[in-house]
């Protein structure tokens, strides 16, 4: 293999390296102190004390999870209910314009997103309108994305368009959802066409050369 190629590989290999770090997943536990001290940031940025804060409240909960952080990743489960009237409806995309590049940004996506169309078992999914399963790089990130002031805008489309959210985190013990292992196939379909292309290129200015 000619140094063309070499460069190619190395390069597309470099990338991938570069994801697989930026993408994370297993970092360092958010110490008492600095978790502490993300959720006073959160709190001055949407002027609200933790204490005054319903029981189930976000920041509540938050504060809970400090002491059992671990640093890996974690998928959010929420169940919607949508507000009525067609405001809910607009608003919708205001929200995700505004919620996706936080997440992004920090290595979160979201993973399923699904309408309800009917219930199987029991009774609570009447109330539910749509399921989403959003994946978290780690509490650090989450912390550090509610406490965006951009935020603040998405909470109030938030607000506008569900009546109730259910949220809570989980990690899968079975999953077929496999980000890196689907980066790393891409990245080897290009690295193989690009190998490929090189190779014709090169072929035909050899070619070209001696005739």
């Amino acid at each position: 293999m000619n140094r063309a190629k070499w460069i190619w590989l190395v390069g597309l290999g470099l990338i991938y390296a570069g994801f697989w770090i930026w993408y994370g997943g297993n970092g360092d536990p958010l110490s008492e102190e600095e978790g502490l001290a993300m959720l006073a940031e959160v709190e001055r940025v949407h002027g609200v004390k933790l204490e005054d804060t319903p029981e189930g409240s976000m920041s509540r909960n938050l504060r809970d999870m400090l002491p059992h952080d671990d640093g890996k990743e974690f998928y959010a489960v929420n169940l919607e209910t949508r507000a009525e009237g067609p405001a809910a409806l607009e608003v919708e995309a205001d929200y995700a314009a505004i919620v996706m590049p936080l997440l992004l940004e920090r290595g979160g996506h979201p993973v399923f997103v699904s309408e309800r169309v009917g219930l199987m078992l029991g009774k609570y999914g009447g109330e539910v309108d749509r399921v989403a399963v959003v994946r978290y790089r780690s509490l650090r990130d989450l912390l550090d994305m509610i406490a965006d002031e951009k935020m603040l805008e998405g909470n109030a489309f938030k607000t506008t368009s569900l009546a109730h959210t259910e949220v809570f985190i989980t990690r899968p013990t079975i999953t077929f959802v496999q980000v890196r292992l689907m980066v790393g196939m891409v990245l080897a379909l290009i690295a193989i066409a690009g190998v490929a292309v090189i190779g014709s290129i090169q072929a035909r200015r050899a070619h070209a050369a001696t005739t």
